[in-house]
């Protein structure tokens, strides 16, 4: 009587519920697949961001070369110009040629690079003040040209004196030091952000190594749910199913109830009680 009781309330929630078997299997094994899922999602995130950082990194680090360059030509440049000055020698001018040559076209890599910055407001930003930096480079190249033509040439004017020439390095000197002071402001701008790079590199590292170690913890996690699932709603019904069929075999009642699960064991086992009913039935009436 009890199982009249229960059964017609099972199969009316077994009916209306129903979760076959096969889909929570999908289910259950399906549980791993999204600690996999969530590492994929990590790691293809991680990627991104580092490719950009690397990216910002490599221009960078370029762009502080290409300043360091053309800060050290100038300078030669303007020790050669002077060298000419005072010895009248023309082999003083080779690194003022070398820097007309050269520096023209490390400042057109350098614009380059800026001009390939994503973000708009910070590109707009370092090319205004690039400009000013080239500006004052050029003009520093055509004084030093200016200084340098100064020079005895055959058939013209005598070469200017000791002082002459030390007056004129004066003159010249208060634009040198603004180009020196205006490209060391902009190097170590660049270094900066440099430093800034490679720290962040860093942090996506230690923060790719986090989440490489919560992936495996959340797979074990999900395994372990699965399988502990698999167990109590697969593998122990299976069991206590063997046990009532044993049960029933030897003639005696069931041991275990049907679990009320709106599944295919679920179904099994409400039949099983249906079965045991009906043999009791049988036994009463013979």
């Amino acid at each position: 009587m009890e199982h009249r009781e229960i059964l017609p309330r099972m199969s009316r929630l077994s009916n209306r519920f129903r979760i076959p078997l096969r889909v929570q299997g999908v289910f259950f094994n399906s549980l791993p697949l999204i600690a996999i899922l969530l590492s994929a999602g990590f790691a293809f995130f991680s990627n991104q961001q580092r490719e950009r950082t690397e990216l910002s990194l490599n221009r960078h680090f370029e762009m502080v070369e290409n300043l360091s360059k053309i800060d050290i030509i100038l300078l030669n440049a303007s020790a050669g110009v002077r060298g000419q000055l005072l010895t009248q020698a023309p082999s003083f001018l080779q690194p003022l040629t070398q820097a007309r040559e050269l520096i023209p076209q490390k400042l057109a890599r350098v614009r380059t690079l800026m001009e390939s910055i994503p973000t708009e407001s910070r590109r707009v930003e370092k090319l205004a003040r690039f400009d000013i930096v080239q500006k004052q480079v050029t003009a520093e190249l055509e004084s030093l040209a200016s200084l340098a033509g100064t020079a005895a040439q055959p058939g013209q004017n005598p070469p200017p004196s000791q002082a002459e020439a030390r007056a004129q390095i004066l003159q010249n000197q208060p634009l040198i030091d603004t180009t020196a002071k205006q490209l060391t402001d902009l190097r170590a701008s660049e270094q900066r952000l440099l430093s800034k790079r490679i720290d962040e590199i860093r942090a996506a590292r230690h923060r790719d190594y986090t989440l490489i170690f919560l992936s495996v913890f959340v797979g074990l996690i999900c395994r372990a749910v699965a399988l502990y699932f698999f167990h109590r709603r697969v593998v122990r019904r299976v069991r206590q199913l063997t046990e009532n069929v044993r049960s029933l075999r030897d003639g005696a009642a069931l041991i275990h109830e049907p679990s009320g699960h709106a599944d295919d064991i679920g179904d099994l086992e409400r039949e099983l009680a249906r079965v045991s009913e009906f043999l009791a039935e049988r036994r009463i009436g013979s």
